[in-house]
């Protein structure tokens, strides 16, 4: 006996007449969720009673495949409602069509939901300026806590500042007029994978470190991305805590000598939590960094990179771990040269991705670009307080694939993350050869029309944020700066608020 099928015509009257049916009839197809919201308890893809009863003379064998749970991130139903057209939903050829696959192949519902499924890579952390995602066709906003998930495109104005917090704790700076796409996170129980892709700009990758932040009271650095929303993270919090527990001969001679306790005080909560999180810390953080002309293969070593359509690649390998591990892929179609990168020094890439060389001649650019993320302890610690509350739940469950699955929204990976990782090597190779050809002529049609593409790196990416950074060391210790020390909590969350949200 065929299968059972349900027409459009005859879901149509399904749903009309869906107050007569019980909550079993109404659960074909794993609607529930959008016909009856109300519905409480647990609700299945497809209960047994749907194929189970005996005058219906349907056998279990013959009914689709499909999961008895949904996993995080995944719904009921497999109908893109968003992007439904009516006239597609009501047309017989294509369902027609599409009932001929499906019978083809018994799990079609599994195959969908997993390649409709993108699993989180991480949350914005902050957004000066601003910050869209690219999801498909939409475009969105962003800003503190935004999802970012895998597929997505983060782009960046003029002046503007993303920083994201990855979910294995790496965090990822992208600086402005940047487009930068997370394609894929991928978590085992020795490593996570992470294939990324420049478009264009800079983009700093600093995966955490175990080991204990050092004592430097100089000022910060990016300082035009602070205050942050993770109020307990900021300087402020902690001068405010200080000015509460002390004497007014105390705080006459901290303000006298220009002492700075609120910073090692802020240091010292920062060693504390890296004291506590690392007996959980996540497996081993390798990424991809794909750029048009070159890739970039990153373990456990922080590094600068930028790149411009048309033009030539920057990198520089910063703040290497024990066991660390940096190396060059160029293009070309029979190339597999693989180039290690020991010296901490600044690369370039040529244009055609054929060939690399060490920079000669530092300019003001490269300086200042690592100047900006030198000294960023206010973000060390807004990390390791995410790391604990959305990192350590999901480290704590990779010994369990299917509670890893259905409370995270992870697949697990084994051996086959390795097979993975050689495919999108040759795979990006190859791929992006054919893209520069590709991008080369498109180029020279936008040049011909007199639209002008910024091919070589200017002060874009660093002067707001320098002209920030030096303003700040000049209003160090003035009385607007004082009076945050003495703020009452609603104060200090409206200041968080106000200040946290700035815009360019």
């Amino acid at each position: 006996m065929k299968k059972l099928v349900w027409s459009a015509f005859a879901l149509s009257l399904s749903l009309s007449t869906q107050i007569a049916f019980s909550q079993s009839e109404v659960d074909f197809l794993g609607m529930d969720s959008e016909i009856s919201p109300e519905l409480k308890g647990s609700q299945k893809f497809t209960p047994p009673n749907l194929h189970q009863k005996s005058e219906w003379n349907v056998e279990e064998k013959q009914v689709e495949i499909d999961a008895s749970r949904p996993i995080k991130g995944q719904n009921h139903s497999l109908i893109p409602w968003d992007t439904q057209d009516p006239q597609e939903w009501l047309s017989i050829d294509r369902w027609l069509l599409e009932r001929e696959l499906k019978d083809k192949a018994p799990d079609w519902k599994l195959r969908l939901r997993d390649d409709r499924h993108s699993e989180r890579v991480g949350k914005v952390l902050q957004c000066h300026g601003e910050c869209e995602i690219f999801r498909g066709l939409m475009k969105v906003k962003v800003t503190h806590l935004s999802q970012v998930n895998e597929g997505d495109e983060l782009k960046t104005g003029p002046n503007s500042i993303a920083w994201i917090y990855l979910m294995d704790g790496t965090l990822v700076r992208v600086g402005p007029l940047s487009a930068l796409s997370f394609q894929e996170i991928n978590w085992s129980q020795k490593e996570v994978f992470h294939l990324v892709r420049l478009h264009q700009g800079h983009v700093f990758w600093h995966p955490r470190s175990s080991t204990d932040f050092p004592l430097d009271l100089s000022p910060e650095t990016d300082a035009v991305s602070l205050p942050l929303l993770v109020r307990e993270s900021n300087q402020a919090y902690f001068e405010r805590e200080l000015f509460q527990k002390q004497s007014d001969f105390e705080r006459s001679n901290e303000s006298v000598k220009l002492e700075d306790t609120a910073i090692i005080a802020q240091i010292k909560k920062l060693n504390e939590l890296k004291a506590l999180n690392n007996p959980l810390l996540p497996p081993v953080s390798r990424v991809m960094m794909v750029a048009p002309n070159g890739t970039l293969v990153g373990k456990l070593t922080s590094f600068d990179m930028f790149h411009y359509p048309g033009g030539q690649s920057h990198f520089k390998k910063r703040l290497s771990q024990e066991g660390h591990e940096l190396s060059l892929h160029l293009r070309g179609y029979s190339s597999s040269e693989i180039q290690p990168i020991s010296d901490e020094t600044w690369f370039q890439i040529e244009t055609n991705g054929r060939s690399s060389s060490k920079v000669e001649v530092i300019t003001g650019a490269l300086e200042i670009t690592e100047l900006l993320t030198r000294r960023i302890k206010t973000f060390e610690l807004a990390r390791e307080i995410w790391l604990e509350k959305y990192t350590r739940p999901v480290v704590q469950m990779l010994g369990d694939s299917k509670n890893l699955a259905i409370q995270h929204g992870y697949t697990l990976w084994g051996d086959n993350l390795d097979k993975r990782f050689d495919f999108l090597v040759e795979y990006t190779r190859r791929m992006e050869t054919t893209n520069l050809k590709s991008m080369d002529n498109l180029l020279k049609k936008v040049e011909a029309v007199g639209e002008l593409t910024q091919k070589e790196m200017t002060d874009t990416h660093y002067v707001g944020a320098l002209n920030y950074y030096l303003k700040g060391l000049k209003t160090r210790y003035t009385d607007k700066k004082m009076q945050v020390r003495e703020m009452n909590d609603l104060q200090y969350y409206i200041w968080i608020l106000r200040h946290g949200k700035k815009k360019t």
